[in-house]
C-alpha cells in the first residue's frame, strides 16, 4: 500500500514539475515572439535613410543657361534673357533669346526643370505615350532627335513652326520659328547647341 501511495506520490510530483516546464516554454517563447514584434515596429518607425531620399537637383543658374543659347552665322541674335523660379522647395530657371534673319523669325528658349516633372506641363505625356495628328492645314508628332524624345509641329497657312527637345530628361529646349518654309532652320539651329554643356 506504502509502495501505492509512494509511485502516485512522484508521478504527481513529476507531473507538477512538467506542467510549470511547458508554462516556463510558453511563456518564454510569447516573450521571445513580442520582442521581435517591437523590434520590427521601432525598425518601421525609423526615418528613412539618407542614402534612400530623393536626390535634390540645383537648378543651373540663368546667367550660365543664357550662354549656352548659341549663335547662328546669318541670324541677329537680341532680347536675351533668363530668370529663375523657387516653388517652396523646388527650383526651376530659364533663359531665352530672339533670332531674326530677314522677314524670319525664331524664338528660343531653355528650361531647367532640376527633375521636377510638373514643370515640364503636357510636353512629358505627349513623349511617353507618342502622339500624332495632322489635318491641311497643321501637324504635331512626337520625334526623336540624337535619341533625344521631342516634339515637332508646323502651320502651314501661318508659316510657323516650332521644335520642342528634352535633354537628358531634364533640360526642354524650344525653338519656335514664324514665317518660316518649313523646320529645316529649327533643326539647323538644335544642331548649333553645344550639348556637351547640358552633361
Amino acid at each position: 500500500m506504502k509502495k501505492l501511495l509512494s509511485l502516485a506520490l512522484l508521478a504527481l510530483v513529476l507531473f507538477t514539475f512538467s506542467c510549470q516546464k511547458a508554462a516556463r516554454e510558453e511563456k518564454a517563447q510569447a516573450e521571445k515572439t513580442a520582442s521581435r514584434s517591437e523590434q520590427a515596429v521601432k525598425e518601421s518607425e525609423q526615418p528613412t535613410s539618407k542614402a534612400e531620399e530623393p536626390k535634390k537637383i540645383t537648378a543651373v543658374d540663368f546667367k550660365l543657361l543664357e550662354e549656352w543659347l548659341p549663335d547662328k552665322a546669318g541670324w541677329a541674335k537680341s532680347n536675351t534673357k533668363g530668370q529663375q523660379f523657387s516653388y517652396g522647395e523646388a527650383q526651376t530657371s530659364a533663359a531665352e533669346a530672339n533670332y531674326v534673319s530677314g522677314s524670319s523669325k525664331v524664338h528660343i528658349q531653355i528650361l531647367d526643370s532640376a527633375g521636377y516633372n510638373w514643370s515640364l506641363g503636357q510636353f512629358l505625356t505627349m513623349v511617353q505615350t507618342g502622339f500624332a495628328v495632322k489635318d491641311d492645314n497643321h501637324y504635331v508628332k512626337t520625334i526623336k532627335v540624337k535619341d533625344y524624345p521631342g516634339v515637332e509641329e508646323y502651320n502651314y497657312q501661318r508659316k510657323k513652326g516650332q521644335l520642342s527637345i528634352l535633354i537628358k530628361n531634364r533640360f526642354l529646349i524650344t525653338m519656335t520659328g514664324e514665317n518660316i518654309e518649313n523646320n529645316d532652320i529649327l533643326y539647323d539651329f538644335f544642331k548649333a547647341f553645344d550639348l556637351k554643356k547640358f552633361e
